[in-house]
């Protein structure tokens, strides 16, 4: 079994907000919030792109120190460590898009993490909220075929 630890601050990126600049979790209700603005479809599409940005190089570090590519007929396991209680699961499950597309856009020496995230590769998702960790909230990804 393998695994790949991806932090929360990830998905925590800067969104126009009631006027000011904050930083939002890019959770399923933000994100339908963001389709729902002038050129939401643009920012939206342009946030992802900055989400994978973060998780492409712990990929391929992950690679570089061993983790073999994922092969077909894979399960994952999500255990969610969150900085507090206020966001519910089903709203972070969402990120399950932005981790699984990560995953196809990394590669080391010519070697692509994951070929595909349709149903030939991705058999199963589990997810289970580990509890909160103010100081490290994180994903913790586990897999296997």
């Amino acid at each position: 079994m393998a695994k790949l630890i991806i932090p929360l601050t990830a998905f925590i990126l800067p969104m126009k907000k009631q006027g000011k600049m904050r930083m939002v979790k890019m959770t399923l209700n933000n994100w339908i919030l963001i389709h729902g603005m002038r050129a939401g479809r643009f920012i939206a599409n342009q946030n992802k792109h900055r989400i994978q940005a973060e998780i492409v190089p712990l990929v391929d570090q992950a690679m570089v120190d061993g983790v073999t590519p994922i092969e077909s007929n894979t399960k994952f396991k999500f255990d969610w460590y969150f900085p507090d209680r206020r966001t519910d699961l089903d709203n972070w499950t969402f990120t399950h898009k932005f981790i699984f597309d990560a995953f196809q856009a990394s590669s080391v020496r010519g070697q692509v993490f994951m070929p595909n995230d349709n149903l030939n590769f991705v058999v199963a998702i589990y997810d289970d909220f580990k509890g909160v960790d103010k100081d490290n909230p994180r994903i913790e990804i586990d897999w296997n075929n």
